[in-house]
C-alpha cells in the first residue's frame, strides 16, 4: 500500500475546549513530508492528517484509508478544540500553537491575526 513518510511526527489529541478533558480518543498526526508515494503532498511541507483510525508504533492509518509512516515514535500533544481549529483553518503549525499558549501579551497575540 502506498504511504506518505513524515519527519518528526507528533500525535495530536483534541480535548474538549470547555472542560479541557477528552470527550473521545480523537487523534491526528502532524509532521513534515519527507517522501510521498501517493504524490498528493509536497515534500518539505508540514501537514495534519485526517482523523486516525489505527496507530501502531510509527505507522498510522486514517479513517479514509491513507497510510502514514513517521521517522520516530511520536509523542502525544494535547490541544484544545479551538487550538486545533486554528491549526486547520489558519495553517498554523503545532509549535506556533504552543508558542501562543505561552504568550502573555494579549494585544501582540491579537495583532498577529490582523491582515
Amino acid at each position: 500500500m502506498e504511504r506518505t513518510y513524515l519527519y518528526d511526527g507528533v500525535l495530536i489529541s483534541v480535548l474538549d475546549s470547555v472542560s479541557r478533558e477528552k470527550q473521545s480518543d480523537i487523534k491526528f498526526l502532524t509532521g513534515k513530508v519527507i517522501h510521498d508515494n501517493t504524490n498528493r503532498f509536497q515534500v518539505g511541507k508540514s501537514l495534519i492528517t485526517l482523523e486516525l483510525e489505527l496507530c501502531g508504533g510509527n505507522v498510522f492509518l486514517t479513517k479514509e484509508g491513507d497510510l502514514f509512516e513517521t521517522s520516530n515514535s511520536p509523542i502525544v500533544t494535547e490541544v484544545s478544540c479551538a487550538e486545533f481549529l486554528l491549526m486547520r483553518i489558519n495553517s498554523l503549525k503545532l509549535n506556533q500553537i504552543l508558542a501562543m499558549r505561552e504568550n502573555r501579551n494579549k494585544s501582540k497575540l491579537i495583532s498577529a491575526f490582523d491582515y
